[in-house]
């Protein structure tokens, strides 16, 4: 009797404790890796003339006369990469706007926004950046988000369709 009540409480504990799925956390800390929600997708605008949408495959550039698109598709790799950094960065946890909250403000005019939008698991998370509005505590705290949007940029602007595109005629001073 004593035997049977050892081993349903030893059944007991592991069906509480799930080892299976704690194996699997391991092993994605392990390789740093995280699994992508099915619907990941994020939208990138450079503040200038610039933007991408990876749920449409989308990069978009501003002309004077008009806006040219081009379809552009991320690998499974470079998706993998983009979101294992937003996961690093705790994305979901920045503001929604870096800002100076105090200190010499460095202000600059045209000053330029730098935006990421995520959505992933359900959720939507919108994070902006003022280069023309900041300071070196501000830059500091930015940097994470400002590594995701360089990161994302360089995997960008090596793509074919991006090369071959004129480059915008519209200029900020």
């Amino acid at each position: 009797m004593k035997k049977l009540k050892a081993v349903i409480i030893v059944f007991a504990i592991f069906s509480l404790f799930g080892f299976k799925d704690k194996k699997a956390s391991v092993k994605l800390q392990k390789n740093e890796k995280h699994l992508i929600p099915a619907d990941f997708s994020f939208v990138i605008n450079s503040g200038r003339n610039d933007s991408y949408n990876s749920q449409y495959g989308s990069f978009y550039r501003l002309y004077s006369e008009e806006e040219k698109t081009v379809k552009v598709e991320l690998t499974n790799e470079e998706k993998e990469k983009i979101y294992s950094l937003i996961m690093k960065i705790n994305f979901f946890k920045m503001p929604i706007k870096f800002e100076p909250k105090n200190g010499i403000i460095s202000m600059s005019s045209p000053g330029c926004v730098k935006s990421i939008v995520v959505y992933a698991d359900g959720k939507k998370k919108f994070v902006s950046y003022d280069f023309g509005f900041t300071n070196d505590l501000n830059d500091k705290k930015a940097k994470p988000f400002l590594d995701l949007y360089k990161m994302i940029w360089d995997i960008l602007y090596k793509k074919k369709e991006i090369i071959e595109l004129q480059k915008s005629d519209v200029h900020y001073k």
